[in-house]
């Protein structure tokens, strides 16, 4: 069974504030999760995962909500993966200026923005799987698949 997921990438350590206003609302902190629950298609509603490291923060949020990322001010990618419809979303800012923008669902490229990160025929769960690690920079002895997240409410 594949991933149907969403989430954002962003290359900093991002504090509360700036998650908050990314998705335009308060969060409050759940409990620690595995990455496997982390992307689960059955996760609890109102809810983002967030991991973080000193260079990056990886938020998985709700399937199929996508937000306003134009306006934010540093380096960061919305995705969208879900092997179940065979559709993927990809876009990516840097101080407000959209880089690259990529959708495809079914066979077909509905949208193609910008260049780079983002080949036609590269598989784009193993882009933003690679992203991911660029982002984090995990320099842990576990990979990313075994660190905890931290489950937040919206």
């Amino acid at each position: 069974m594949g991933y149907n997921i969403a989430g954002l990438l962003i290359k900093s350590q991002s504090d509360q504030t700036i998650i908050e206003n990314l998705l335009g609302g308060k969060i409050s902190f759940s409990k620690e999760i595995g990455f496997e629950d982390a992307t689960s298609s059955f996760r609890e509603d109102n809810t983002i995962d967030i991991l973080q490291t000193e260079t990056g923060t990886l938020i998985f949020t709700e399937f199929g909500t996508l937000y306003d990322i134009s306006n934010f001010d540093g380096e960061i990618i919305q995705f969208i993966i879900s092997d179940i419809s065979d559709t993927y979303y990809f876009e990516k800012y840097v101080s407000g200026k959209l880089e690259r923008k990529y959708i495809y669902s079914q066979g077909e490229i509905s949208e193609d923005e910008g260049s780079g990160i983002i080949q036609e025929g590269e598989d784009l769960e193993d882009v933003i799987w690679q992203q991911a690690d660029d982002f984090l920079q995990n320099n842990f002895t576990e990979t990313m698949f075994e660190l905890k997240f931290k489950r937040f409410h919206l």
